[in-house]
């Protein structure tokens, strides 16, 4: 079959004719390879490698996705409702995918309210919210490497599509037919039906209104306005970011010039991703020229920001999602306090991987911490779950991810940068009014509720026993919980099977959706979680310490990390 489908896109004169070019020129082992299987959709939609073939990003995949998604918002929404939000990144071809997507969606009588220009993931969000679509598809591949790209669906709430809705999605894009013979209209006879209705500086200024309600009673006072530096590191945070900065209050911003320029192949960052250091490269050379007090970087598609910031003596520390997320905690919750705001059933909503200093701090303003699966959608699910409000209901007030996702104000559902910008710009004037670096913060907030330290490994399981050899070490961790030297773990809990077992032998239920995670709980307070990763061939490993100092802190978390390696060693 897959010689067949070949055969059919070297010849059918519905393929494009780039593409066609593209698969002329491969040699035969490359072309085979483009027709192994389909471009999979997965938990939220589709990211892969663009090129021709069919289980490749390209205009003939998205036509199919769009097709099987159009579908399902028929089934499933009012008619009144027909409608989905599209919104795309700077990434080579996002444009171009955006357009295909309405063009499907308008050939099947679905209007599509498509973004004029690239804009933050968040924003896609608030405009399937504020125009009361039924989905909405956002055209990104995050902080992946230039070559690829993605397709994020988000249900009619804002949130990404869960479980249940993905695979619904997924069976129709499956009973697609035949690939190339998917409807499509013109981008001239869907506006002309009145089926494609694009969104510009309107919609931007919506959007920035709502993000204005952070800057209530948080002006920063002249004297304490910090001196700041942005890098989108060529993503579409620099179209929002330093307007609603501006709006907040903050007048000295410098954003990253070259890196400003809107660019897919992120030709002037070592690293889009604002988790990893060599990301402000650039940021920290012009953070020196101008003695800036706070660096902020956002990634490509702008839902996640990271941070360093001055010490003391001048050097710039790097900042952890999970510090920054128990930090913005202390400092909006504090605000919100203030300004007697704060419910009286607040609840904290973070994943089970997140490290327990949120949770302390929002302990001491009296709010609950829950903790979802890893995925911002899980926040954003609870907090549809829970919107209705009224004195008995529990009230959503933040929601954060370790790997530096944030929300404050749920009218988008999705983590927002744009938000989070501001929220850290207001903890550094906060912290400049009385005195303080971040850091010094950071260390003054350790001193009072613990030495809170974390560390992600990743662990690479490539080749065509990767998979395998990754479920042979889970299953194997399952039977043998990891132990620590001579020390066995207080509680393994595993979201797989929905238990939580105790040293003892006792067995608890886990409230969480299945997957495939474990997390073994130490007497310390101490924690390793290990799970597959859903978009690569990597096992990812978390490791959570509290202790009484920073030194002890480090030293057990070396520990664990060395136990880990000493236990995966037979799997390399």
């Amino acid at each position: 079959m897959s010689e067949e489908r070949l055969a059919r896109w070297l010849t059918d004169e519905r393929v494009d004719h780039e593409l066609r070019e593209e698969l002329e020129m491969l040699g035969e082992e490359e072309r085979r390879a483009r027709f192994a299987g389909e471009l999979s959709f997965g938990t939220g939609g589709m990211r892969a490698l663009m090129g021709a073939g069919e289980n490749r990003m390209n205009i003939h995949t998205v036509r199919r996705a769009s097709f099987g998604l159009a579908q399902y918002v028929r089934e499933h929404a009012a008619k009144g409702n027909w409608r989905i939000a599209i919104g795309y990144d700077g990434r080579y071809n996002s444009a171009r995918f955006a357009e295909e997507v309405a063009c499907v969606a308008a050939a099947e009588g679905v209007t599509a309210i498509l973004y004029e220009a690239p804009r933050p993931t968040p924003m896609l969000s608030y405009a399937v919210r504020a125009h009361a679509c039924a989905a909405g598809v956002m055209i990104t591949a995050s902080h992946n490497p230039p070559a690829y790209n993605g397709y994020k669906v988000y249900d009619a709430t804002g949130c990404q599509v869960l479980s249940e809705a993905a695979a619904e999605i997924e069976a129709a894009i499956r009973a697609v037919g035949e690939l190339l013979a998917v409807p499509v209209l013109t981008r001239a006879a869907a506006l002309e039906a009145g089926r494609l209705i694009l969104l510009g500086e309107e919609m931007d200024e919506r959007y920035l209104r709502e993000v204005h309600a952070l800057a209530k009673g948080r002006r920063p006072h002249p004297e304490h306005d910090p001196v700041i530096v942005y890098t989108p590191l060529h993503g579409v945070g620099g179209s929002m970011v330093p307007s609603a900065l501006l709006q907040a209050g903050f007048a000295a911003v410098h954003v990253v010039e070259q890196e400003a320029v809107l660019d897919p192949a992120f030709t002037h960052v070592d690293s889009p991703n604002p988790e990893d250091r060599s990301a402000y490269r650039g940021a920290l050379k012009r953070a020196q020229e101008v003695g800036a007090d706070l660096i902020m970087a956002t990634d490509p598609d702008t839902d996640r920001v990271g941070v360093m910031a001055r010490a003391s003596d001048g050097s710039y520390d790097f900042f952890s999602g999970n510090e920054i997320g128990g930090m913005l905690l202390d400092s909006y919750l504090s605000h919100v306090e203030k300004q007697g705001a704060l419910p009286a059933r607040g609840v904290v909503v973070c994943t089970h991987v997140t490290s327990d200093f949120g949770e302390a701090i929002a302990r001491a303003y009296s709010c609950r911490t829950v903790r979802t699966l890893t995925g911002f959608k899980y926040i954003g699910a609870w907090i549809n779950e829970h919107e209705r409000g009224g004195a008995q209901e529990e009230t959503f007030v933040f929601g954060y991810e370790e790997s530096v996702g944030y929300l404050a104000l749920p009218f988008v559902r999705d983590k927002d940068a744009v938000q989070a910008s501001v929220l850290i710009a207001q903890m550094m004037a906060d912290a400049k009014r009385v005195g303080e670096t971040l850091p010094e913060r950071r260390a003054r907030l350790f001193a009072r509720y613990g030495f809170y330290r974390d560390r992600l490994l990743g662990f690479q399981f490539d080749g065509m026993s990767g998979a395998q050899r990754m479920q042979t070490l889970m299953s194997e961790l399952r039977e043998h919980p990891l132990a620590i030297g001579e020390e066995v773990p207080d509680a393994t809990e595993d979201t797989l099977r929905g238990t939580r077992t105790r040293a003892s032998g006792a067995v608890e239920t886990v409230e969480l959706p299945k997957a495939d995670v474990l997390k073994f709980s130490y007497q310390d307070g101490a924690w390793v979680a290990v799970r597959p990763s859903g978009t690569e061939p990597k096992l990812k490993v978390y490791l959570g310490v509290c202790k009484s100092s920073e030194e002890t802190a480090t030293a057990r978390l070396d520990e664990l990390e060395k136990a880990v390696r000493e236990r995966l060693k037979a799997y390399f």
